[in-house]
């Protein structure tokens, strides 16, 4: 993975120059995002465990001396999640195949009214209709500690819905309604599952949270829906 230097502070208008490679260790190294926290800055990103492993695919965090400088040493970088879990694998209900298996994709959300803050992340195979979102949530005070994440092991905490032919439903990033509101999920989904990567879209929709301050994701769907909040 890559970084890229703006020379200005409006992305819509500003030269991109290559900055530096990020420090994976020679190893599989995608899915790659900021985790900002009051001890710093971190990378997460999808791993294998070791460089010749292969899959399935997990999430690992290093610690950064900046935004284009790893800080961790191989053996300070830690795993944070793995594909443990049943939905977390492909083909669910099935006999499983470690393969196809994977955790992806993840996005720090943060609930600005409680503080807390979350990784949601891509889980199963993308090209897949099992294809859901998982959540970690940091209940301690040091985002290297493994055990200072709580994964939610019960389920997807978004996943297809059949009524209305979204599959496949992953891979998020969130965004506010023009006002500043709103919260929105931006996700990828497919119309028909059975072609794979080439039949994805990409989708947005309102969410709220719940009274323990977890994010409430809606159903997936194709709206109408109204506009966000503050858009002309």
């Amino acid at each position: 993975m890559y970084v890229l230097e703006s020379s200005s502070n409006d992305p819509w208008d500003t030269q991109y120059t290559f900055k530096s490679e990020l420090n994976t260790y020679d190893q599989f190294a995608i899915d790659g995002t900021y985790f900002q926290h009051t001890t710093g800055l971190y990378h997460v990103y999808s791993c294998w465990f070791g460089q010749y492993d292969g899959w399935p695919s997990n999430l690992c965090i290093t610690k950064m001396s900046n935004p284009w400088t790893v800080q961790s040493n191989l053996t300070q970088r830690q795993l944070i999640s793995v594909p443990s879990n049943p939905w977390e694998k492909t083909p669910y209900g099935r006999s499983y195949n470690d393969r196809l298996s994977s955790n992806e994709g993840p996005e720090q959300l943060v609930n600005e009214k409680t503080g807390q803050q979350f990784i949601i992340y891509s889980a199963a195979r993308s090209d897949n209709r099992n294809y859901c979102l998982g959540q970690l949530e940091l209940v301690g005070e040091d985002p290297m500690n493994p055990e200072d994440w709580q994964k939610n092991n019960e389920r997807c905490v978004f996943y297809q819905n059949n009524l209305a032919q979204a599959y496949g439903v992953g891979h998020a990033s969130f965004t506010k309604s023009p006002d500043g509101t709103e919260d929105w999920i931006v996700y990828h989904g497919m119309l028909d599952p059975t072609n794979g990567w080439s039949a994805r879209t990409i989708r947005t929709q309102k969410f709220t949270w719940n009274q323990d301050g977890t994010p409430n994701f809606p159903r997936p769907g194709y709206g109408p829906y109204a506009v966000p909040s503050g858009q002309t």
